[in-house]
């Protein structure tokens, strides 16, 4: 049964954190409870120092990225992190959903205005890339909620309400643009020191286009400010993908046109189409990042087609209530068997087999080539050692990734008999084959970042003989194709597993089978030293 999620935003908070905590204490004691705070234009003040603390806030929080150089020294890394207990960094730009299917699309930072862009600034391949995540969604038709810092521009056409003077208004075209792509329902944002709310606009061309849902923009002041200019707003939602249809696509009496003018909306169109023609060629390997199999290549019909296809690639999202952040509350602490640094290992829930474990990320990446290097090189620590663990057994094991459809990176590690690695990389293309998918051999020395790029989905296998196998994903793709290729009867042999939901546990079971591995684990566990 679906249900309201009651949420708070609000504007720039600048470290005024007293204020902050004050007001949303005694909101969520009267209103309450609201299942999250969210937080857009500058959470931090502009200048660093080293003994602004976050005092504890009673909702689970949200920020964005800092858009001033001076601020990056508050943000442990730009890729998004829990920077403070309940205090969530989204990261610089993605995709976010709740546990209650809310879901949210952010950017962090300001429009860069040069060539070259600086941390906290964001250009035309970061809206690229978010565009990519959406579009790889089946039967994406917007978001609940878009975040952003800066302003759209041209958001106040097409309305009679004119904000007030504004003190710097630096507006992004960009925004505009992911504005069009994303389709919030709501789009909240800051830094500009007032308080706006726009007439709710539509998404569609009366009479020319497919009816959408429409679009409210508000624009909140910063916390505590002198005027006493609206900085904290609270409504209640119902996620879009638990709403009827109909319902969604009522439209307030006050709804205006789309604000956003010709020149961008004609943007917005080219960067779908610009999208979905891109090609780029490995200087080494040459691979062909457009998706499209040498006999795609023979077929113009197909390859029209594959570029169709290729609109749609990737989906991430980001941070803690995701069901494998490791801050959230949604995870299943007691599967957790070691944490590093910046990785950590849990039992599979459903495993295929007794041993079958997870290498996650502790931050929130979608997949292994967007993480940082010093998460990628512990995800990498795991892999040896669990190597040699299962070799002191007797066994090999694979590790695959699935990119598509997942918000979380998780590296399946399934243990397989030495006396069937021999032929298990014919057992895997041969499975490949009759699946009509085409594996790419990679050559010894390739790294999955010259094979594809952010954004793009793929499949990735790493065998016990070193041998990697890899795949672009298009539409279509089995989600359980890893599972049932492991499965399948030259390698394990275990039809009936296939199923997750087959294999699960009582809770005491699992967390007795954690313990059990943990123990096996220790020897080798690198974290404990």
């Amino acid at each position: 049964m679906s249900q309201n999620v009651k949420i708070l935003v609000t504007g720039d908070v600048e470290g005024k954190f007293k204020e902050l905590l004050d007001r949303v204490t005694t909101v969520n004691k009267k209103n309450g409870p609201f299942q999250m705070l969210l937080c857009v234009g500058n959470f931090f003040p502009q200048e660093y120092s080293p003994d602004k603390i976050i005092p504890y806030l009673p909702i689970p929080t949200f920020i964005l990225g800092p858009t001033n150089v001076t601020q990056l020294e508050y943000f442990p890394n730009s890729t998004g992190i829990e920077i403070a207990e309940n205090v969530t960094y989204l990261g610089k730009s993605g995709t976010y959903a709740e546990a209650s299917g809310l879901k949210i699309a952010y950017l962090s930072g300001t429009e860069t205005k040069s060539l070259s862009k600086s941390e906290v600034e964001f250009d035309n391949s970061d809206i690229q890339s978010l565009q990519i995540r959406l579009q790889n969604e089946t039967n994406f038709n917007g978001v609940d909620i878009l975040l952003t810092s800066q302003w759209p521009s041209e958001v106040t056409r097409n309305t009679n309400a004119v904000p007030e003077t504004i003190k710097s208004m630096s507006p992004s075209p960009l925004i505009s643009q992911l504005a069009i792509v994303t389709k919030p329902r709501y789009h909240f944002c800051a830094l500009e020191g007032i308080h706006f709310e726009r007439a709710p606009y539509r998404n569609h061309k009366v009479l020319a286009e497919t009816v959408q849902h429409t679009t409210r923009f508000i624009s909140l002041a910063q916390v505590g400010n002198r005027n006493k200019k609206k900085w904290l707003y609270a409504f209640s939602i119902i996620p879009m993908k638990h709403m009827d249809h109909k319902e969604l696509l009522i439209s307030p009496p006050d709804v205006t046109e789309c604000p956003y003018s010709t020149n961008i909306l004609t943007s917005s169109q080219n960067l779908t189409k610009n999208m979905a023609t891109t090609k780029e060629m490995n200087s080494q390997f040459f691979y062909d990042m457009s998706g499209n199999s040498p006999q795609d290549n023979q077929q113009s019909g197909k390859r029209r087609q594959d570029e169709q296809l290729r609109k749609r690639p990737k989906k991430p999202f980001q941070p803690a209530a995701c069901w494998f952040c490791l801050a959230s509350p949604e995870v299943e602490k007691h599967l957790v068997v070691s944490i590093g640094d910046s990785a950590y290992l849990t039992l599979a829930k459903g495993g295929l087999v007794d041993d079958h474990i997870l290498i996650l990320p502790i931050g929130h990446f979608q997949s292994t080539i967007e993480c940082p290097k010093e998460v990628e090189d512990e995800i990498i620590r795991f892999k040896s050692v669990l190597k040699k663990m299962y070799e002191s057994q007797g066994k090999g094991v694979i590790f695959f990734e699935r990119n598509f459809r997942s918000p979380h990176l998780q590296i399946q590690v399934i243990p397989v008999p030495m006396a069937i690695i021999p032929s298990l990389k014919s057992s895997c293309l041969d499975f490949a084959e009759g699946n009509e998918i085409e594996f790419q051999i990679m050559p010894p020395q390739a790294q999955l970042f010259q094979m594809t790029k952010v954004g793009f989905p793929y499949f990735f296998m790493e065998l016990p003989d070193d041998t990697k196998l890899f795949v672009q994903v298009r539409k279509g793709f089995d989600l359980q194709f890893g599972r049932e290729l492991v499965a399948s009867q030259p390698i394990l042999n275990l039809p009936d597993r296939i199923d997750w939901r087959n294999c699960k546990m009582t809770k005491e079971e699992e967390t007795e089978a954690t313990t059990n591995f943990r123990k096996v684990f220790e020897p080798f566990d690198f974290t404990l030293s």
